[in-house]
This record gives structure tokens, C-alpha cells and sequence, in this order.
């Protein structure tokens, strides 16, 4: 069994609602901050970054979920060094999400010997929730810092699902 956390990007991992409408080259300003060249500023949620750090030590495989450019997300991520926080990218620029999801759970399914994936998925709008629940079952949804808005209630949320899962 393994555990997948998909974290959006824009609205939950980043405050920008579309990085893609940026001009790279990036520029880091300060830990969680970066501008483009036409000097937009991004701010990343330290919320967002605390719990990935979590997943990873918990042994969760991590990915991105992102219906973006994929080389101007990924050049965002690496700018502010945050690519370290991913094992797989699920960046694409159609807004097939859950199709982006199962591509990544087939592969984790594939070169981690599970047989079975739990995924948590956690985005700042809804819009894509109902193909995710029937593509990826045993589902844990958590609305972009609404469900969950401190780092311990976040915790709490993930470790209770992994209990439900005899993680």
C-alpha cells in the first residue's frame, strides 16, 4: 500500500492563480517569494511547504497536481527550490486532473510494488474533485487552507486518514 499527497499548485501551493501567465526567467526575492522578469510577485504558502516536508518524512510519496506550462511551473518550483519536495510532477496544460492523478498512481502502483494507492489530494477549488473521487477511490480531500488552516489541524486531518488506512 502506498500513500500519495497531490498538492496543486496555483491557489494552494503558490498565492498566483495562474503561473503559467508568467515570464520566466524567475528570480528568488526570499525563502518563499519569487518574481518574474516583469517583476510579479509570488508568494508560496508556508502552510503548504510544512506539510509536504511532513509527507516526506512520514514516507509519503509526493506530487504535483497542476493543470499548467509545465516548463514554466517547473522552472517556478526550482526557482524557489521547492522541486526537492516532489518525487513525480503531474503538470500538464489540459484540466484533465484526475487523468493526470491516475497516470502518476499507475506509476507509483508499478515502482513501489503496491497494490493498492491511498491518495490525499489537496487544491484550493473543488472544480475537479468529483472526477478525482471516481478515478482515485479512498480519496481524502482537503480544501486549500480552508478544511485544515494551522499546520496541526492539517496533521491531524492526514494522520487520521493514515490510520483509517493501516499506513
Amino acid at each position: 500500500m502506498c500513500v500519495i499527497l497531490f498538492m496543486d499548485l496555483d491557489g494552494t501551493l503558490w498565492d498566483h492563480y495562474d503561473i503559467s501567465t508568467l515570464k520566466p526567467p524567475f528570480k528568488k526575492t526570499s525563502r518563499y517569494t519569487f518574481i518574474d522578469s516583469n517583476n510579479v510577485e509570488v508568494h508560496v504558502y508556508e502552510l503548504a511547504v510544512k506539510i509536504l516536508e511532513y509527507s516526506l518524512e512520514r514516507k509519503i510519496i509526493t506530487s504535483t497536481l497542476s493543470w499548467n506550462n509545465p516548463e514554466i511551473a517547473l522552472e517556478a518550483l526550482k526557482t524557489i527550490e521547492l522541486d526537492r519536495l516532489f518525487h513525480y510532477h503531474a503538470i500538464e496544460n489540459h484540466p484533465d486532473k484526475a487523468k493526470m492523478a491516475l497516470k502518476i498512481a499507475n506509476l507509483v502502483k508499478r515502482s513501489h510494488g503496491c497494490s493498492e494507492v491511498y491518495p490525499i489530494y489537496i487544491d484550493d477549488r473543488e472544480l475537479h474533485l468529483n472526477d478525482m473521487i471516481n478515478a482515485l477511490p479512498n480519496l481524502l480531500y482537503i480544501k486549500a487552507w480552508k478544511t485544515c488552516t494551522n499546520f496541526n489541524d492539517c496533521i491531524a486531518l492526514i494522520e487520521n486518514y493514515l490510520k483509517s488506512t493501516s499506513y
